[in-house]
Parts: structure tokens; sequence; C-alpha cells
């Protein structure tokens, strides 16, 4: 009889154990990966409009979050996000390619890739998160530069309209 409980506990001080070891992963890493406990976030907002073929100016805001809020909420949603405000296939499509590169305070250029966004024309708004994943990590000003290059089909005839546009977000960390 002794053998089974032994055998018990030890299952039990296994777990316990493990459970520790996961409470202690879940508070020492997002901190040990942004280098510090408080992280920057620039929120990058802008709007187009496929069927006038223009964009809004860039909006950009600056805070201050934990890195736990930063590695759990805003990373895992992604860094950019886009929203439909009045989009419909029935007057045409689009193929629109944005074109992210992002200046930091000592002037270099980092290219953060580009993100594809098909669907009908109409009105879409974007959200871009940037953080230490990107790059903001020092205090100063940074530029980020959008090109927009917008492909439209109307009424099934390829490649009507070809519309490109740069839409430039200034914001200073401090």
């Amino acid at each position: 009889m002794s053998a089974p409980a032994t055998k018990k506990k030890s299952r039990k001080g296994v777990l316990v154990l493990l459970v520790l070891v996961l409470a202690a992963v879940v508070l020492v890493i997002p901190p040990a990966l942004a280098g510090g406990l408080m992280v920057p976030v620039s929120k990058v907002v802008f709007g187009e409009t496929t069927g006038s073929l223009s964009a809004t100016q860039a909006s950009a805001n600056v805070s201050l979050v934990t890195a736990y809020e930063y590695y759990f909420s805003i990373r895992t949603g992604g860094m950019f996000r886009t929203s439909d405000t009045s989009v419909s296939n029935s007057n045409g499509n689009t193929s629109i390619t944005m074109d992210l590169k992002l200046t930091n305070p000592s002037g270099q250029t980092v290219d953060l890739g580009n993100t594809n966004i098909s669907g009908g024309l109409g009105t879409r708004t974007h959200t871009i998160y940037l953080s230490i994943d990107q790059g903001i990590r020092v205090s100063g000003s940074y530029t980020l530069n959008i090109e927009l290059t917008v492909h439209v089909t109307v009424l099934g005839i390829l490649g009507v309209s070809i519309y490109s546009k740069t839409v430039v977000a200034t914001f200073t960390v401090t």
C-alpha cells in the first residue's frame, strides 16, 4: 500500500514543480525579451479609398505598455491590421501592396517588408503597430514611409488603374 501512495505524492510533486516553472517562465520571459518591464508602442493609423484612389494622412501616437501587454495582446494581433469600412465587389476588385520602411533616429532605414490586400473597391482603415520587434528601442524621432501600390479591376477589365502613393508618419519616442 505504501508504494502507490508514494507514487501519487511523486506525481503531485512533479505537477506542482511544472506549474511553478511555467509561472516563472510567463513572468520572466517577456521583460527579458523586451529588455525591461515597459515597451514603447507606436500606433500608426491611416485610411485609403480604392474607388477614388486616395489615402488619408497618417496619424501616429506612442504609448508605453508593459512587456506582458505587448507580448500577450498587441504582438499576437499582428503588426498590420485592416478594417473594411465600406467595401464592395460589385464595382470592381483591387489588389493593394503596402511596402513599409522605417527610418530610425540614427538615420538608418529598415525595410519592414510588405503586405498584400485583395478585395472589393471601397474605404479601408489600416493600423500598424510598431515596437521593439521593428526596431523602436531608443528615444528619438522615427519616420514610417508606407508606399501604396493599388491595381484596380473594374467590370472584369484587367489593369484599369494603377495608383501609387506614399503615406508618411513621423513619431517621437521619449
